[in-house]
């Protein structure tokens, strides 16, 4: 199974937390630095903070407090930002919400595929996801749960790491070897020390992913187990991942393998057979 169709990169796709901007974006004279920060202060959020105060978004992201302030009451003022003035703290406000519901909305597979997930999540007793790449990381686009599972359902927005999950090691598998060397550096780059320990495990994912069509990574700290199939490219060239994670006291010695995997594959296909993608 592969899918070595290119997906250039773009600075839409940039990752959760503030990084440096790239040499050729700091030497382009059309890049807007002012709405580049603005971007990353509203990144400064994360799910573990529910506010923040000026001083904490600039040590987030590097930009300094003053330029902080003003970017924090232009966002306020235009309802992408609340601010609560007895804590003198932002939160997100629901403005936010309203940039990623024309995408969702271009993303028709989601209800293609959902009946069907649920499905699989409920004979897996555990968590079924589509996701694609946002920069150095992944974002869920939809989920469905066992009702009976004893972990909570991911919501769509959520963000999962190249770096120790299924759904980044098999979208790492089945991209193009152009977009695979960009991921490298952006990993490279967000921990250098812990890159060589990395590489080895997604080289390790690429054989198995050969063999098999799929990827298996444990997520110890979680206490859960989960496998990814890439879904295939779909809207605008986007590649999409789908994985099943389950608590790993369900799990016997070989369910992910004979049961689970095989259930995966066989979603994945009829799905791309319904979307004429095969």
């Amino acid at each position: 199974m592969a899918y070595a169709k290119s997906s250039p990169m773009s600075r839409s796709n940039i990752p959760a937390k503030t990084q440096a901007l790239p040499e050729e974006e700091a030497k382009d004279p059309q890049f807007a630095y002012t709405l580049a920060k603005g971007l990353e202060v509203l990144r400064a959020f994360d799910a573990g903070t529910s506010s923040l105060g000026n001083r904490e978004i600039s040590q987030r992201t590097g930009i300094g407090r003053p330029t902080v302030v003003r970017l924090t009451r232009t966002l306020a003022l235009l309802g992408y930002l609340k601010y609560h003035e007895q804590t003198a703290r932002y939160r997100l406000a629901a403005g936010v919400l309203s940039f990623g519901y024309p995408l969702l909305c271009q993303l028709g597979v989601r209800q293609l595929a959902r009946p069907h997930m649920q499905e699989l999540a409920d004979f897996a007793r555990g968590a079924v996801s589509l996701a694609m790449r946002g920069g150095d990381h992944m974002v869920l686009i939809e989920s469905c749960v066992d009702k009976n599972a004893p972990s909570g359902r991911p919501d769509v927005g959520a963000i999962r790491q190249f770096a120790d999950t299924s759904l980044g090691h098999a979208y790492y598998c089945a991209t193009s070897d152009g977009e695979r060397k960009e991921i490298q550096g952006l990993l490279k780059a967000r921990d250098p020390q812990a890159w060589p320990a990395l590489s080895k495990q997604l080289n390790a994912s690429r054989k198995a992913f050969h063999a098999h069509g799929f990827c298996i990574v444990p997520s110890p700290s979680a206490g859960m187990v989960a496998i990814s199939v890439p879904l295939g490219y779909m809207v605008d060239d986007e590649l999409l991942v789908m994985n099943c994670a389950v608590a790993q006291f369900y799990l016997q010695e070989d369910t992910l393998e004979k049961q689970i995997g095989p259930r995966l594959l066989n979603l994945v296909r009829m799905i791309q057979t319904s979307l004429g993608r095969r």
